[in-house]
């Protein structure tokens, strides 16, 4: 049993075939009105949204809401917890040193004249990247 699921118990939907809230088909427009008119006299619906976006449901009608609606509201569900998590401040990155590969990238980058230790390290990346598969050194 999951937790906090014992509202299940009280929905609407209790002893109804459960292929009639996961609609598919030609009939399926029908079926999620069907569908929308159990749950529109469910005490739990609430609950019920709740639970489905909380877990990630993607398919079926839950708490009167279709696939569709339960996405939207899944995004800002994750939007509105995501704002709220403290983030750990951004790493800041030490520029390229000469001698480097990224040295190399860099001289490009900034259209100056390339030096002896970057263009060296360059090639010896690039016949790693041949022979190995991966322009990292090994340690």
């Amino acid at each position: 049993m999951i937790p906090g699921t014992d509202w299940r118990q009280y929905a609407a939907c209790i002893g109804i075939d459960p292929r009639a809230f996961f609609p598919v088909g030609h009939h399926a427009r029908a079926q999620v009105n069907a569908a929308r008119r159990v749950c529109a006299t469910c005490p739990v619906r609430q609950q019920c949204a709740a639970f489905a976006i909380e877990v990630g449901e993607h398919n079926g009608i839950w708490g009167g809401m279709s696939q569709q609606e339960l996405r939207q509201k899944r995004r800002r569900f994750r939007a509105r917890t995501d704002t709220t998590s403290p983030k750990a401040p951004a790493k800041k990155r030490e520029p390229a040193k000469c001698g480097t590969r990224g040295g190399y990238q860099k001289h490009l980058r900034e259209k100056t004249e390339i030096c002896a230790p970057c263009r060296q390290a360059n090639t010896d990346a690039d016949n790693r990247l041949r022979r190995t598969g991966t322009t990292k050194a090994s340690a």
